[in-house]
């Protein structure tokens, strides 16, 4: 059922001795995010002659930040408000002194603010009082900067600041509070750790102008929905499925997106992002043969072992395809499609991702190239998770990445 002739391991995109996080792409924590070495090298490869990228699951705005530094115009869409502040700042030029020269008049500001303080579900149980305290007048103090050139960077620093004195455990992407023991020795300083961050996230836009001359586009949008634009080269990495064992974006966005309430340019979330990520909801139909003859038998067989998690399983491929659809009708003739996916476990079973996407684009009319294999080292996920949603079940996620690689015919 795998070709496996056409799926070539690829060493030279382990990139081990490279942090996923370098220069702007240190800027805010992000779950699952792709190597930026590996959209550099995609790009250099396939997309030379490429004009416009587009991500349409864009996430913190790793494959925008590579694509305007290569001179492409670049277009994002995400359905996480949060996700679109983050790639936005990232994606803007800030000479580090200018953003510093700043902090001192904000320092003031902080120490004679009184605090605004939105509304936070369980927000004692999240946060200590003085914390709270300290967050609201922070907050207040922002709202005085929301037409200044450098609002969006304050948001950024302000939401990675709320994650990092929250009471949660630190390293989690999902909400685990710090055990009792420890708690009571947890004192986080509000203003310490802005300032820190701030001042790190300045850094690392030194020596690292992006080009001017390029463009870019951020809309907060659901890519089952049609779209309205046209690009050359997609490189995206679309959610594992199953968001709430393997990468919760929701869950992971939640503090920022509340205590930015009416703040961040890009909305709030009025919806939960988890379920309305692909496989989020119920299927409506099943995927045909002549779709994907592997979807149609991976079905089959989990639906002799579990229904309950053959339909969410379907609800993701069902997902999926609706996007790729939408994907591939935006996309030029001979323009190239790349996705970069995970293929993770379900009842024990490996779901071949990477075979799924390449059946949906060549019935969507695009001719395969090839599928690269690169281990994954250096990404921020769980090593295991909770696949049947049972405490104390465990097994490994995804160690490998599948680099999808489809070219448009017609």
């Amino acid at each position: 059922m795998i070709d496996t002739v056409l799926r070539i391991r690829r060493p030279d995109l382990d990139f081990p001795e490279f942090r996923a996080k370098e220069g702007r792409h240190k800027i805010h924590d992000y779950p699952a995010m792709l190597h930026y070495k590996v959209v550099e090298y995609l790009l250099k490869e396939f997309g030379q002659e490429s004009e416009v990228l587009y991500d349409p699951f864009c996430g913190s705005g790793v494959s925008l930040v590579e694509g305007l530094k290569q001179n492409k115009n670049v277009i994002g869409t995400d359905i996480n408000p949060l996700a679109l502040l983050i790639a936005d700042v990232r994606t803007q030029n800030f000479a580090v002194e200018e953003l510093k020269n700043v902090l001192p008049t904000i320092r003031k500001m902080f120490l004679e603010s009184k605090p605004d303080i939105p509304k936070v579900k369980n927000i004692e149980y999240w946060f200590k009082e003085s914390v709270i305290e300290d967050l609201g007048k922070l907050r207040n103090v922002l709202k005085s900067f929301m037409s200044d050139k450098i609002f969006k960077f304050l948001l950024v620093v302000f939401s990675q600041t709320v994650r990092n004195v929250s009471n949660n455990r630190k390293g989690e992407f999902k909400r685990y509070r710090i055990e009792p023991s420890k708690l009571s020795n947890y004192n986080p300083n509000v203003w310490n750790e802005f300032e820190k961050i701030f001042c790190e996230y300045a850094e690392s836009y030194k020596g690292d102008y992006l080009p001017s001359s390029v463009t870019k586009k951020l809309l907060l949008m659901d890519v089952r929905k049609p779209l309205d634009f046209s690009a050359d080269i997609v490189i995206t990495s679309p959610p594992y499925g199953d968001s709430r064992t393997t990468v919760a974006y929701g869950e992971f966005s939640s503090f920022s997106l509340e205590w930015l309430k009416d703040l961040n340019p890009y909305g709030d979330s009025k919806i939960d992002i988890d379920k309305l990520s692909l496989g989020g909801n119920n299927p409506k139909e099943s995927i045909s043969q002549e779709v994907s003859s592997y979807v149609a038998e991976l079905i089959k067989l989990l639906e002799r072992l579990d229904e309950k998690r053959a339909k969410s399983v379907l609800a993701y491929f069902n997902d999926l395809f609706l996007a790729c659809q939408n994907i591939a009708r935006v996309v030029n003739r001979g323009g190239t499609i790349i996705f970069v996916v995970g293929n993770r476990k379900v009842k024990g079973i490996q779901i071949q991702t990477d075979l799924a996407v390449k059946e949906f684009f060549e019935y969507l009319g695009c001719s395969h190239i090839a599928t690269f294999v690169r281990k994954i080292s250096n990404k921020r996920m769980p090593v295991v998770n909770s696949p049947t949603n049972k405490v104390g079940q465990t097994q490994e996620t995804m160690s490998e990445e599948f680099i999808v690689i489809m070219r448009k015919e017609n």
